[in-house]
């Protein structure tokens, strides 16, 4: 139960950071310079805390995984920002949501064929799926997988959810806690795009916003990770990405968005894949 509600409160954070970005992205518009700015924020704000929060245990096959962690979170933010350059942020949401299933692939090869996660899983994603679409036709980011806007953001989803397996045998073996593991993350995500691209980095008006998004996107991600190395990673990241069931209600008050049948129907559906998940 208290691995069910962290990866829901990963989610809830998940949905106000979604959120706020858009505020922030009106002060930074280059997406390599919004990359690298909000990792070093988490990072310091992380780094502070490693005196005493910190834990690695550096062996050969932690090392490697780290860093293909690391690689894998700087391709999957790369391409969704590229993803988000080409297609609307609530189609490539449609894409994000088959992040779990990504998950799962792997973590069947790894553990094993479990039906009673597959099904939590296929209908979250049929929430999460439905709950972002537009025109009342679920198959038209299929239909458009062709585009290179849709491919990018269907990559996203596949990065993202291979990423999620190494991060659980790091955090399942004990090789590190959640805090280091996400400042290793942080680090090493504004370190390679600073590299690549050297962006501004430096906006004193969006400093404040910065400063409180890098607190709550350390939330979610802390949630997040300890709630890996407790139970199932599929069934983890499918309640995490259930972030679009809070952003439709918050976006109602913050941004007056209507609130549909065909939305609430999908909320339906994907409320009934997270009690799934509990029996």
């Amino acid at each position: 139960m208290p691995v069910f509600f962290l990866s829901l409160i990963s989610s809830f954070f998940n949905a106000i950071n979604a959120l706020y970005a858009k505020k922030i992205k009106e002060e930074i518009t280059d997406n390599n310079s919004f990359i690298v700015v909000s990792f070093l924020y988490v990072a310091v704000f992380l780094g502070l805390s490693m005196p005493w929060f910190f834990f690695f245990h550096a062996t050969p096959v932690s090392l490697a995984l780290v860093v293909l962690v690391i690689l894998l979170d700087t391709l999957a933010n790369v391409l969704f920002f590229m993803s988000m350059e080409r297609i609307e942020v609530s189609k490539l949401a449609v894409y994000s949501a088959l992040t779990p299933l990504f998950t799962f692939l792997p973590n069947t090869i790894l553990h094993g064929f479990n039906p009673h996660v597959l099904i939590s899983v296929l209908v979250i994603v049929l929430g999460v799926y439905m709950l972002n679409m537009k025109n009342g036709n679920p198959l038209i980011p299929l239909l458009e997988l062709k585009k290179p806007g849709n491919l990018l953001g269907l990559a996203t989803a596949v990065v993202y959810g291979i990423s999620m397996v190494p991060t659980q045998q790091i955090l399942v073996h004990q090789w590190a806690n959640a805090p280091t593991l996400y400042f290793f993350r942080a680090c090493g995500i504004a370190l390679l795009i600073y590299i690549c691209y050297r962006p501004r980095i430096w906006y004193p008006k969006a400093n404040p916003h910065l400063c409180l998004r890098g607190l709550t996107v350390i939330v979610q991600w802390l949630c997040l990770f300890t709630a890996l190395h407790y139970a199932d990673g599929t069934l983890v990241v499918s309640l995490a990405y259930t972030s679009p069931l809070f952003a439709v209600f918050l976006a109602r008050i913050y941004f007056k968005e209507q609130i549909t049948l065909g939305k609430l129907a999908a909320c339906c559906i994907t409320i009934v894949g997270i009690l799934l998940t509990i029996y």
